[in-house]
């Protein structure tokens, strides 16, 4: 029979895996300032590239690499417009609640 602790274990293994991109694409604070300023425009108008470079002293490349890496983590999303690609937060409440889930079950396994 599984006892609570062996249980909560499981659970934050599963909570682990589940966020585990999105902690890692957080994790570098290139990316952080880059989702920074989708964040600051976020009420305005989504960013393409263009607009994310002119505003960090990375170029475009470096720009577009960590945007993959935060999209692929399924924190921003972008919309084409024809030649351009827009990028945006998205997701926020599901990724919020799955990194609050791993933390409300890390204090209950070490409280």
């Amino acid at each position: 029979m599984m006892t609570n602790h062996d249980q909560l274990a499981v659970d934050i293994n599963q909570d682990i895996t589940e966020v585990a991109d999105i902690l890692v694409a957080l994790g570098d604070k290139k990316r952080l300032m880059l989702l920074s300023h989708l964040i600051n425009a976020y009420q305005s108008a989504p960013l393409c590239v263009r607009d994310l470079t002119e505003l960090t002293d990375l170029s475009r490349p470096a720009v577009s690499h960590h945007l993959k890496i935060l999209r692929e983590a399924g924190i921003i999303s972008f919309k084409k417009e024809g030649t351009q690609s827009y990028y945006f937060l998205d997701n926020v409440p599901a990724n919020v609640a799955k990194i609050k889930q791993l933390t409300d079950d890390l204090v209950k396994i070490t409280c």
